[in-house]
């Protein structure tokens, strides 16, 4: 089975201004959201797409395949849709394609591998991954919260605490999702649901229409860079 990466990558982002471009020990977030996938060696092929010629230019600089995808494309899963279309003779139903959100620098080869190997079982059609949701997080609406059954599915994903019953579990979201062609087409074409306007969190919509999400289980604990917390925490290490 072949595997390819694709790290959208969007300048205008609400909560961390030009955040693709922000520096971190002299590179870019970028910069280092794509060495962490490349360094893995779990990908066959693994391209960045934007909106933005800014970043496309940029990715010049450390040799990444680099697709403009427009404008109009609401979130990643919407970007990763037409890159695929733009490769179309390129890219097979059995290959996985795993989208890596631009802001998980962190991601090592175990983890990308965590969430290949849910594919191993033919009834996974979505794969991601979680960790630990530590007690600094339970009131961060940065952070995306998961619940899940005794299968590892999703049950519920929310940036609120409040959403969830007091006696669950709660795990924290990593930014990764993996599925293949038919599946990430199909994705595409659900209605938008309300819930995922108000959370801005595109997984709802999956949730809600009964896409089963299967949760790999990491214990590290995962810094996403979303805020100006995030990346002076980050700093600070």
């Amino acid at each position: 089975m072949k595997v390819i990466g694709i790290i959208p990558a969007r300048l205008g982002s609400s909560r961390l201004t030009n955040k693709p471009l922000i520096q971190i020990t002299n590179k870019t977030l970028i910069q280092l959201t794509y060495e962490a996938v490349q360094n893995s060696g779990l990908f066959d092929s693994i391209f960045i797409t934007t909106d933005s010629n800014i970043i496309k230019n940029h990715t010049k600089n450390f040799g990444a395949k680099c697709i403009l995808t427009s404008k109009e494309n609401r979130n990643g899963t919407e970007r990763c849709v037409e890159l695929i279309q733009k490769l179309q003779y390129k890219i097979d139903d059995n290959t996985l394609i795993i989208n890596i959100q631009c802001d998980e620098p962190f991601l090592k080869k175990t983890h990308f591998q965590k969430v290949i190997d849910l594919f191993s079982n033919k009834n996974v059609v979505i794969g991601t991954l979680i960790s630990p949701l530590e007690t600094e997080d339970l009131n961060d609406a940065s952070v995306v919260k998961v619940n899940i059954n005794e299968k590892c599915i999703a049950k519920k994903f929310s940036r609120l605490t409040e959403k969830f019953d007091k006696s669950e579990k709660l795990y924290k979201h990593i930014g990764i999702y993996a599925y293949k062609k038919d599946t990430l087409f199909s994705l595409k074409q659900l209605e938008v649901t309300k819930s995922e306007l108000t959370e801005s969190l595109e997984q709802l919509r999956w949730v809600e229409h009964n896409f089963n999400i299967h949760c790999s289980i990491t214990s590290d604990n995962l810094i996403s860079i979303n805020t100006d917390t995030d990346l002076k925490k980050v700093l600070k290490m």
